[in-house]
């Protein structure tokens, strides 16, 4: 029988490459058990990558639509604090309006005026609150301001009360200017057409089309403005008609509470579909991990065991290695 044997530089060769093939094999094996995942896809899946792909697509899309509904639920929240913030300011006003006495301390309309001024104020400033950069009342024109300041709104209003004399008539004409597309609406209004509606998933869009041009926000800001021109000394009033005016402006602000209190409503609605759309599309994306793990994964139990035989082959080898380089002529004789 012809006996086949191996130079030394041929053995040395072979103990170097059987070290390198179990080293690869160690750090694969640490590798898919860190990961959790194959190294080697396609030879796991024989090449049929197309299921993979879909999944991963849809897992893509999934993660967008899940983003757009996180950022739009934070767009919504910050829009009910804009609303409660109008509203609040509003409603402190409606006490000293409406009990604003028609005789008496003539200190009553001034003193009115000056808090009414700082609160439409602080509305309007409150009106052209962004996030990320963007408007959120502002429609499509998300990169300016929604609203116009406080010295636009009462000077385009004291030119429109030019020449009345009455709390009823320039009730009139300040209800109807905050109404005409030409008043509030092309004056005080800076922003766009409202926004479409959002796509949160597949087949959801919610509406987030709140802008500063709403009619909630316009009755409030009436009622408001009106109280802050109640003791502005260039339009003529006399007591009487300044007082009466200061009714009516608390009359329309309790008029447009309600509106408020609707927009608030639908805007509500609207969040308990993201809420809704959310959690679907986290329960979605955690199906099509579960999924993918499948085709891509990696068994620990299976990989545990081949790192104990590649570790196993290794300590031989090196052991096998330190006898053969320790071998001489007397060792080999024995």
């Amino acid at each position: 029988m012809t006996m086949v044997s191996f130079g030394d530089l041929a053995q040395n060769f072979m103990l170097r490459a059987q070290t390198s093939r179990l080293k690869t094999d160690s750090v694969r094996i640490a590798q898919e058990l860190t990961s959790g995942r194959l190294s080697d896809v396609g030879a796991a899946l024989s090449g049929h990558m197309g299921r993979l792909s879909s999944l991963a697509r849809t897992q893509h899309l999934l993660i967008g639509f899940q983003s757009a509904a996180k950022d739009a639920a934070f767009q919504s929240a910050t829009i009910q604090g804009v609303i409660g913030f109008v509203s609040e300011n509003t409603q402190a006003m409606v006490g000293s309006l409406v009990g604003a006495p028609l005789n008496g301390n003539g200190d009553v309309p001034a003193l009115i005026g000056v808090e009414a001024r700082a609160r439409l104020s602080a509305v309007l400033e409150a009106m052209n609150t962004s996030s990320s950069g963007r408007t959120l009342l502002a429609g499509t024109a998300v990169d300016g301001s929604a609203v116009s300041g406080i010295d636009t709104l009462l000077g385009a209003l004291r030119t429109e009360l030019a020449g009345v004399t009455t709390a009823d008539e320039a009730m009139t004409r300040i209800s109807a200017w905050f109404d005409a597309p030409t008043g509030y609406s092309s004056t005080v209004y800076q922003g766009g057409p409202a926004l479409e509606d959002l796509p949160v998933s597949q087949n959801d869009a919610v509406w987030l089309g709140v802008t500063a041009d709403d009619p909630a926000f316009r009755s409030a800001l009436m009622g408001l403005a009106t109280a802050a021109l109640v003791d502005d000394a260039t339009l003529g009033f006399s007591d009487r008609e300044r007082k009466a005016l200061a009714n009516r402006a608390g009359e329309a602000i309790l008029g447009g509470q309600d509106n408020l209190v609707s927009l608030a409503a639908r805007l509500g609605v609207s969040e308990g579909r993201l809420e809704t759309v959310q959690s679907r599309n986290q329960a979605e994306l955690l199906s099509l991990e579960m999924a993918q793990a499948d085709l891509v994964g990696s068994d620990p139990y299976t990989l545990a065991t081949e790192l104990e035989a590649v570790q196993t082959n290794l300590e031989m080898l090196y052991s096998i290695t330190a006898r053969m380089s320790r071998l001489n002529l007397t060792d080999f004789i024995r």
